[in-house]
């Protein structure tokens, strides 16, 4: 799967505690390493993310490494993790 990273995000904040624990809540998993082709990283967030190359705009939370998300290209991810919708309205605000 490819995703880019939306930049700027960081003061956003939801309910759960974290974006991190929002993606583990909502996607039902739990992930020890970075998720990107390669990489071996712990240090863990829950990114905002949009799926790259695509029609849709949609903003997602991802988990990625403190590297991962201040890039600023197109992420190739594991397909194994899910994308889970960083509109509060549609999760935790529900």
């Amino acid at each position: 799967m490819k995703l880019k990273n939306i930049n700027g995000t960081s003061q956003t904040t939801c309910s759960c505690g974290s974006w991190l624990k929002h993606w583990e809540k909502f996607s039902g998993q739990t992930i020890t390493f970075c998720p990107a082709t390669g990489c071996l990283k712990t240090d863990l967030v829950g990114a905002h993310v949009q799926k790259a190359n695509s029609t849709d705009e949609k903003w997602y939370i991802f988990p990625l490494c403190n590297a991962h998300n201040q890039s600023t290209g197109i992420l190739e991810v594991s397909d194994e993790c899910k994308l889970v919708s960083a509109n509060k309205k549609e999760t935790c605000d529900k």
